[in-house]
């Protein structure tokens, strides 16, 4: 979807050529609406060499296993969000130990950022309405690829198991 207004002035938008593309743009100040993207922050918390797993238990990708995370809020950046959203999700505080990877498919507007993390505190949790169950799972035994639940969790479990740490 794009803008018919431009959200800086109000003028109102025209198709003019920019990269090779005709996009909506503002002739009075120059803005220029490009695509219209969602942020989402998942994170790879790991513990003795194996990684969490939660099984969704809602919409289309029911009963099959995803990263703890979810989409960023307006008022947080993805650092915040992948923290809050583990702590949702799986009832544990994390620490963020850096950035592991990001993913986005052409023709999805989801951007997917993904952290490792380490507990702080708590205990496995799991939110109800999100999951049915969550699981442990050792670099040989990551679920077939079928069986996870988005691109992008096969995509942070692909750069988990070829992550060598510092030495």
């Amino acid at each position: 979807m794009s803008f018919a207004f431009c959200p800086r002035d109000g003028t109102k938008l025209v198709l003019t050529r920019i990269d090779g593309r005709d996009r909506p743009a503002c002739p009075t100040c120059g803005f220029a609406d490009f695509m219209h993207v969602q942020v989402g922050a998942n994170t790879i918390i790991e513990r003795d060499g194996q990684v969490l797993l939660l099984r969704l238990n809602y919409g289309p990708r029911d009963g099959h296993w995803s990263l703890p995370g979810g989409l960023v809020e307006n008022d947080e950046d993805t650092e915040q969000a992948a923290v809050r959203e583990t702590k949702e999700e799986t009832g544990f505080d994390v620490a963020l130990d850096g950035l592991l990877t990001t993913s986005m498919r052409p023709g999805s507007p989801v951007l997917i950022v993904v952290y490792r993390a380490h507990i702080l505190s708590g205990e496995l949790r799991i939110a109800p309405d999100e999951a049915s169950e969550a699981g442990w799972f050792p670099r040989d035994a990551i679920p077939a690829i079928e069986d996870l639940a988005w691109p992008s969790t096969a995509h942070g479990l692909d750069a988990w198991k070829a992550y060598e740490p510092p030495s």
